[in-house]
Order: structure tokens, then C-alpha cells, then sequence
């Protein structure tokens, strides 16, 4: 029977030599984590140019669309980020089955 495999840190993946352990997986929460802040910052920003342009007197009716389309924005964005991050979490899922079936045999 193969021996038990410990869950490694980050910096213990990183550093091993033998690629027994996998790293992205690992970074993909803190990717995830920071593609939500860079979205919902970007999206403040636009925001905050709607309401620039609407000072300005002149495309307040553009400035106004743009302000409610934001949240949609928002949200294909993250869906996006969602989708890509999911498909590479698969793939790792797939690679670490992989290797039990293999541990087993």
C-alpha cells in the first residue's frame, strides 16, 4: 500500500524538487481573490468617470448608461475570471486523480 501523502505548504510545493506537489492550485485562491479586487476597483473607476462626465454638462445621458451598465460589467468580468479559474482547477483535478489511480496500480 502506498504510504499517505501530506498536504504541503506554499513554500514547501515550491521548493520541491521532485514535483510531487503542486503550486497553482495553491495560487489560484489568491489569484481569484485579487482578479475580484482589480475587477470591483475598475469598476469604481468607471463609476467614478460616469460621474465626472455628468459635472461636465455634456454626455450626462452616456455617463448615466454607463453607470448602470457598470454592475453588468462587473459581473461578466467575474463570471469570466470565474470560468478560466474553474477550467484550470479541472485540469489539476484531473492530474491529481491521475496520480491516486496510479499510486493504487
Amino acid at each position: 500500500m502506498p504510504p499517505e501523502r501530506t498536504e504541503k505548504g506554499l513554500l514547501a510545493a515550491l521548493l520541491d524538487a521532485n514535483f510531487d506537489s503542486l503550486v497553482t492550485p495553491k495560487l489560484l485562491k489568491v489569484f481569484y481573490a485579487l482578479s475580484m479586487v482589480m475587477v470591483t476597483l475598475e469598476c469604481i473607476a468607471i463609476v467614478g468617470f460616469a460621474i465626472w462626465v455628468i459635472s461636465m454638462d455634456f454626455y450626462w445621458a452616456v455617463a448615466i448608461l454607463l453607470i448602470l451598465a457598470t454592475p453588468l460589467i462587473w459581473f461578466f468580468q467575474m463570471l469570466f475570471v470565474r470560468i478560466l479559474m474553474e477550467a484550470v482547477v479541472v485540469r489539476f483535478k484531473q492530474a491529481e486523480y491521475l496520480r491516486i489511480i496510479k499510486d493504487k496500480g
